[in-house]
């Protein structure tokens, strides 16, 4: 996996959360909420597994931690981040023995952390309500109108943040969240794409078909995220 996250108890926060989200703030929530979900539980919370130096002062008092060796994973989480108006922490440092590579590392000040964590399960729960419902007579237009475009964001999420599986004959990411994996099965189903599920050792495969169905999840996912390629 390219991230790892871990995530504190939050703080009672002194305001009633929101019930629902708007659906502009929906969409980059859960979008936010796909790219955590293909992230590992580090072992140790406050180090990262690359090196056994404790967190620096700029991300001491941060309580969520996400280290990304891609950078455009980062810079997603860094765009989202901006566009929820959530403060992010961020140091960069270099990794590995023989083969150095950078390691992005971000962070939610303490402050912030009951926002950011009543956001991101408030969106998820949210998202997937939508998804997963059956679009029948009387359904709001403005809901059909933007399921797809949370079947994109999700989608979008795991082409940066989770290991893509390549092949000549399939488009495939590989996910450990059950449910993550469920949610992608479903979006491509509202993309026009049909994906199939396969429990493999520690994880889970979601592919698509090459072709048609193929084009049709990164023609979707392209104008969430420009940094995805097309290939």
């Amino acid at each position: 996996m390219s991230a790892h996250l871990a995530l504190g108890t939050a703080p009672p926060g002194n305001s009633t959360p929101p019930t629902r989200l708007a659906w502009s703030t929906l969409v980059d929530a859960f979008e936010l909420a796909c790219l955590l979900r293909c992230a590992s539980m580090p072992a140790r919370p406050a180090m990262t597994q690359y090196s056994q130096r404790p967190l620096p002062r700029a991300l001491a008092g941060a309580r969520t931690l996400v280290e990304f060796s891609q950078p455009t994973a980062a810079e997603r989480m860094r765009q989202l981040m901006a566009r929820l108006e959530i403060p992010v922490e961020e140091e960069t440092v270099t990794a590995g023995l023989r083969r150095r590579y950078t390691v992005h590392r971000l962070g939610v000040p303490a402050r912030c952390q009951a926002e950011y964590t009543a956001t991101i399960d408030l969106a998820w729960r949210q998202a997937r309500e939508a998804l997963h419902s059956p679009i029948t007579a009387g359904t709001s237009t403005v809901r059909q109108q933007w399921r797809p475009r949370l079947a994109a964001a999700a989608w979008s999420a795991v082409l940066l943040g989770a290991g893509r599986h390549i092949h000549k004959h399939i488009l495939g990411v590989r996910v450990s969240d059950q449910d993550l994996a469920g949610v992608l099965v479903r979006s491509a189903q509202l993309l026009g794409a049909t994906a199939s599920l396969d429990r493999r050792s520690g994880c889970f495969l979601v592919s698509v078909p090459a072709g048609v169905d193929k084009r049709r999840i990164m023609q979707n996912t392209a104008y969430r995220s420009p940094l995805v390629t097309s290939s």
